[in-house]
């Protein structure tokens, strides 16, 4: 039995405005994943064009799909798709007694040249954003 080739996202991802859902078609997004065997780091930048203000966004996964807990008793946990294909990170804060978090999946085209980035929230029914990205390097 071959053991599973799991995809690597590391690298500089542009967001590609056109295929995004609207809620960040506003904003230039780029985001910057390292990966190892152990680790996911992503680094997402908004920017408002035509402003020098940006926004960064930065989490910390360990790659074993267990939960962890933060220092301020944040939970958060990283998990591959039973085929490989897609990793999902949770990131959950507790606020005055009330869980409020996402749920990121990130999967990557055949060619290794397409990033999809779907974010919903943790409660039930909530909406799903979808971003399409392209590798920069």
């Amino acid at each position: 039995l071959k053991a599973q080739t799991l995809p690597d996202f590391s690298g500089t991802w542009v967001q590609d405005k056109a295929r995004t859902d609207e809620f960040f078609k506003d904003f230039d997004v780029t985001t910057v994943i390292s990966q190892s065997k152990q680790d996911f780091n992503v680094k997402t930048t908004f920017a408002i064009p035509g402003e020098s203000e940006t926004t960064t966004r930065e989490n910390s996964f360990v790659l074993d799909g267990k939960e962890k807990t933060d220092k301020d008793g944040g939970k958060y946990s990283a998990a591959w798709s039973p085929d490989g294909k897609t990793l999902t990170t949770t990131d959950v804060k507790n606020y005055g007694g009330d869980n409020v978090g996402v749920t990121i999946s990130y999967s990557i085209s055949e060619n290794g040249k397409e990033l999809t980035v779907k974010t919903s929230d943790i409660k039930p029914g909530g909406k799903i954003v979808t971003q399409i990205f392209n590798r920069k390097n």
